[in-house]
């Protein structure tokens, strides 16, 4: 039994969710997003859920097309649906840390638009290099998940201090002009982005400046976001 404040919580929270969510049209116009790509150079996409005109003819309320055969009916246009491999890996939690905010798709579009305006914003693509140059999510810098261990890799690992605003005085870290990050990999199942947020909190990385996205490229591609090629 839910009591009647419980019941006007809850009824906030959903309605709450319900606005935001309607307020990002990803479907039609998507949302348009300005910045500097690794090279200095402005750029400008739209991030919006690419559909093929004839995915408009899905039925998405038969589950016998949503989930028929291999998740997808094979009367659907190949236009409208992708193979994805789902035997490699570990399912991480959806918490890695507390004090960490774990982000979906809505969460991470919303950083990239206020990162466009906040340089201490930081959007980072942990995979390695020759996986960011096949696709990555759009104002992503690649900073491999290598380059966060600072045993294996000291000076590497300085270098990427450097970039996320981290500073040595007196010979201690200092965390005063550290970036927010929001952190991504492949997906659910790679601990890439979890590794290199594991070894941030290793030096005292402040939590509430560290973001993580759980669903990774697989999720994001499998809503057919925007990506782009750096």
């Amino acid at each position: 039994m839910i009591s009647k404040l419980g019941a006007i919580l809850l009824f906030a929270i959903v309605n709450m969710h319900t606005v935001h969510a309607a307020k990002i049209d990803l479907k039609n116009s998507g949302v348009t997003i300005n910045y500097l790509d690794s090279f200095d150079e402005k750029q400008s996409v739209v991030i919006k859920r690419m559909h093929d005109k004839t995915c408009k003819k899905v039925d998405g309320t038969n589950p016998n097309v949503i989930w028929g055969g291999d998740y997808a009916n094979k009367s659907v246009n190949n236009n409208c649906k992708k193979t994805f491999v789902t035997t490699v890996g570990k399912v991480s939690p959806m918490i890695i840390a507390k004090g960490i905010d774990t982000y979906g798709e809505l969460e991470v579009i919303d950083f990239i638009k206020k990162a466009t305006k906040d340089e201490n914003l930081m959007l980072i693509d942990a995979r390695l290099s020759n996986w960011y140059e096949k696709g990555t999510i759009p104002s992503s810098t690649n900073i491999s998940y290598k380059r966060f261990d600072k045993k294996k890799y000291p000076t590497e690992f300085e270098d990427t201090l450097e970039t996320v605003g981290v500073e040595i005085v007196d010979g201690k870290y200092s965390f005063n002009e550290a970036k927010t990050l929001l952190l991504f990999c492949n997906g659910i199942w790679c601990p890439q982005s979890t590794w290199a947020i594991e070894n941030l909190l290793k030096i005292g990385y402040p939590k509430d400046k560290l973001k993580w996205y759980r669903g990774g490229m697989y999720s994001w591609k499998m809503l057919n976001l925007t990506t782009v090629k750096p």
